[in-house]
């Protein structure tokens, strides 16, 4: 702070000699903004507490996270398909030990009911694994009715098991369309209301992997690149329906407990913005160690002073490797093997074999002292 008064006092001396007429600060995001000085009449340096707009739990594992870098790393799970902690529980199986994180999808809201075979309002799964120290996570595989008329998708298209449902409605407050997309976003954000009563921080991933096939080397002009509707429009769509979704979320229903986590492509003109967006993450298929480390490079040009996750993953080096490359990140989260963990109870589930993180690659993650556990967590509620 010494140092940002100093500097205002010597360019105020300097101005009155050399009749400076703006001043101009530059932000770390590479932007500038620019004030005529003889419009501004006093300068006040302000402390702004980091994650302010964020519950106290939210900030204390964001802070926990951030402590984290280069020191600890989170493993975590995603639920076999929709809500509960089959993977979480095959890995337990096998090593005696709980990732740290367990994900539930909301896939299949729009089948949920409370005698139904599902129950997103059921509290449950969040407060056994939540009471256990576990940390939850959240995502939305968003499904609008599909062409035939019958079914629900989230893939983009004309075909009949597509939708066209489109993101550019969010820009319609006036269409039905828009009031769907809202009634929908209020139902998941009631399911969660349970998690900010408890004082839970949950990562949120909503919108997942939005770019696509698109990237900035090749943009051609189709958006219908997209893997699921939410990107079907381009970025200037997605990143309106992500903010509404956030101030619909945050402001009007109060999950300040929500820790947003965006997931990145190459490109930053789909980045909602830093007072949007929390954790910067990628998701990774088949990738070696190099093409790994371009990409954590790259967030850290890209993002800085975000922290930086993988939200899913199958096919990449173990995290011994990761973590001798110089690749700290918070979190890695293998995705599901429906045909491994779909039921407990199957012989299947007795198998060490996985689709994207065998056993091999758990026990080489468990052995290292830098990777945290369920049972290494510590309790992120405030006073």
């Amino acid at each position: 702070m010494r140092n940002l008064v100093t500097l205002f006092l010597a360019f105020i001396s300097f101005s009155a000699k050399a009749q400076v007429q703006n001043m101009v600060v530059h932000k770390a995001d590479g932007t500038a903004i620019r004030f005529d000085v003889e419009g501004v009449d006093s300068i006040t340096f302000e402390q702004i507490t980091k994650w302010s707009n964020r519950s106290i739990e939210a900030q204390n594992l964001l802070a926990y996270l951030e402590e984290n870098v280069g020191q600890k790393i989170l493993t975590g799970t995603h639920a076999c398909v929709n809500y509960n902690t089959n993977e979480a529980d095959w890995v337990y199986k096998h090593t005696g030990k709980y990732p740290a994180i367990n994900t539930i999808d909301f896939i299949h809201d729009i089948y949920s009911s409370t005698s139904g075979w599902i129950n997103y309002s059921s509290t449950t799964l969040l407060n056994n694994w939540s009471s256990r120290g576990g940390i939850i996570s959240a995502m939305w595989h968003w499904n609008m009715p599909a062409n035939n008329g019958t079914d629900w998708t989230c893939t983009p298209g004309s075909e009949p098991e597509q939708t066209s449902f489109r993101p550019s409605f969010i820009f319609s407050p006036n269409s039905e369309e828009y009031k769907t997309m809202i009634s929908r976003i209020d139902q998941i954000a009631k399911w969660l209301k349970y998690t900010r009563i408890k004082k839970i921080p949950v990562l949120w991933r909503p919108l997942h992997e939005a770019q696509g096939n698109w990237t900035e080397a090749n943009p051609g002009t189709d958006w219908h690149k997209a893997w699921f509707w939410w990107g079907a429009d381009g970025p200037e769509a997605f990143k309106e329906l992500w903010k509404v979704m956030y101030d619909r979320m945050v402001n009007y229903h109060g999950l300040t407990n929500l820790i947003w986590v965006f997931n990145a492509g190459d490109s930053k003109r789909w980045y909602p913005g830093d007072e949007y967006v929390d954790i910067v993450a990628y998701d990774f298929y088949n990738k070696n160690l190099s093409e790994m480390h371009y990409w954590y490079d790259y967030f850290h040009q890209n993002y800085p002073g975000k922290l930086y996750a993988i939200s899913e993953f199958g096919g990449i080096p173990k995290v011994s490797e990761l973590w001798a490359d110089g690749q700290y990140w918070s979190f890695l989260i293998p995705w599901y093997d429906y045909d491994r963990t779909n039921k407990t109870t199957d012989e299947a589930f007795n198998s060490t074999d996985h689709s994207n993180a065998n056993i091999d690659w758990w026990n080489d993650a468990l052995e290292q002292d830098y990777v945290i556990t369920r049972d290494e967590l510590p309790s992120f509620k405030g006073q």
